[in-house]
């Protein structure tokens, strides 16, 4: 038993889907672990790193229209489609003109939160 926190790689599905249940229990929308944080043996939290691709876009507000939308989410699903990646993230400012449509164009909102950005 240790006081002290401890970060350990998830090496099973088992393990995944306790840290997202023991995070959805606690109010958090954690999908994708990747590390499970223990202190005093029990699980209180989890991490997610790197575990599938973050996109970040900007399309000129005014500028793009929905037609072009369409066009753009086409090549990024072939995109990331050829990178190999049938799942990831994207973030989308709640002022954005996309935010509305995008369950239309097969996105999911997943919980409502800022991206904040650190270096080391």
């Amino acid at each position: 038993m240790s006081l002290i926190p401890t970060v350990k790689k998830i090496k099973t599905q088992e393990l995944r889907d306790k840290v997202a249940g023991l995070a959805e229990s606690d109010n958090d929308n954690m999908q994708f672990p990747t590390h499970a944080v223990y202190k005093n043996d029990e699980i209180v939290g989890g991490w997610s790193v790197a575990g599938f691709p973050l996109l970040l876009c900007w399309h000129h507000s005014n500028k793009v229209s929905a037609r072009d939308s369409m066009i753009i989410n086409s090549t990024m699903d072939a995109v990331m489609d050829s990178a190999g990646h049938p799942i990831w993230w994207m973030a989308c400012n709640s002022e954005s003109p996309y935010y509305n449509h995008v369950e239309k164009l097969g996105f999911k909102h997943v919980w409502p939160t800022n991206i904040i950005i650190k270096g080391v």
